[in-house]
């Protein structure tokens, strides 16, 4: 088993963390809504799962653009 599960549910912090971005660039993100995020009561809260899909997406997408 090795390592243990992380958390699922993330906050801004945290997903700042995870991202390596500033809290700024989020809350940009988030205006535009290109990151996937929903609100719990008044906090933005971020599962860990979709940010890996949107990643990979972007990734994909910036690949498939350079290479056009």
């Amino acid at each position: 088993m090795g390592t243990a599960p992380k958390s699922e549910l993330m906050t801004v912090a945290e997903t700042c963390r995870y991202l390596k971005i500033t809290p700024r660039t989020l809350y940009r993100y988030l205006r535009s809504r290109q990151i996937p995020a929903f609100k719990l009561g008044k906090e933005w809260r971020f599962v860990r799962s979709d940010l890996e899909q949107w990643i990979r997406d972007r990734t994909r997408s910036a690949v498939s653009s350079s290479t056009e």
